[in-house]
């Protein structure tokens, strides 16, 4: 296979794992195993994929976005955006603290597929219980600071390749009682300043490894991620999360039992 297509099969499966709770990350190191050595620990590139579904979320939800901008102006401003927007900046405050605290840990991690494929069978646990905890239904406007903290602290232990991201902040979303589709819009929204200050890190410290490969693997996983999240709200809104939950299952252990 070549290596144009193997970066578009590599987008097309962070487009479609990065916003549907099965883990995007745990995927690109499985699928990189698989493939062979030259595409194992790229960092430089899975940053790019996850630039790509960055963006996909800025498109998806940008009047959601313009709506915190405004409210957050002298002239236009509004407590409850402004709340939501000190709870983003306090999660990504917590993420990323502990995303420089243990930097070398997590990056380690990527090296180690069979521990990625049982991050994925915990996955699955967190998936299960999301459809199965009772909510309070709160929504825009209602967020909390524990709210904040929580959320970060679960979206720190998803640096782990194998725990989603999307998996387990939407699980803390809805165990602290917000409406799940609001804690899935959250989850997304919250990212973008982690997701982004990664690509600024790795970009910046080797630009000149930036190649066309990495673009290809970006425009395949923004466009195939805004399908994606179009799919997840509809999933979440029929209470559908055990689908994944059994996903991610058969994934890890599949991984495990052929990779002795």
């Amino acid at each position: 296979m070549s290596d144009t297509l193997i970066a578009l099969l590599l987008g097309v499966v962070q487009g479609l794992t990065e916003f549907l709770p099965v883990s995007s990350s745990g995927h690109l190191v499985i699928i990189q195993s698989l493939i062979g050595d030259t595409w194992t620990g790229d960092m430089l590139f899975d940053v790019s994929v996850h630039l790509g579904t960055t963006l996909a979320v800025i498109v998806f939800f940008h009047k959601d976005l313009l709506s915190l901008l405004r409210g957050i102006l002298p002239g236009s401003y509004q407590r409850k955006q402004a709340l939501v927007v000190v709870c983003i900046m306090i999660t990504t405050v917590i993420t990323g603290i502990v995303g420089i605290l243990f930097k070398d840990t997590f990056e380690s991690l990527f090296s180690m597929p069979r521990l990625v494929a049982a991050m994925l069978i915990v996955t699955g646990v967190l998936t299960f219980f999301t459809d199965r905890v009772k909510t309070h239904g709160r929504t825009y406007g209602e967020m909390r600071i524990r709210d904040a903290v929580t959320i970060g602290l679960f979206q720190s232990i998803a640096i782990i390749p194998g725990i989603s991201r999307s998996g387990s902040t939407i699980f803390a979303g809805v165990l602290c009682g917000m409406e799940r589709t609001w804690a899935a819009s959250y989850s997304f929204i919250a990212a973008i300043p982690a997701i982004i200050g990664a690509t600024i890190l790795e970009w910046g410290g080797q630009p000149q490894a930036l190649t066309p490969l990495h673009l290809i693997g970006g425009v395949t996983a923004f466009i195939v991620g805004l399908i994606s999240l179009k799919f997840l709200v509809w999933t979440l809104q029929r209470h559908n999360f055990f689908i994944f939950s059994v996903y991610c299952w058969v994934a890890g252990l599949t991984y495990i039992a052929l990779s002795f």
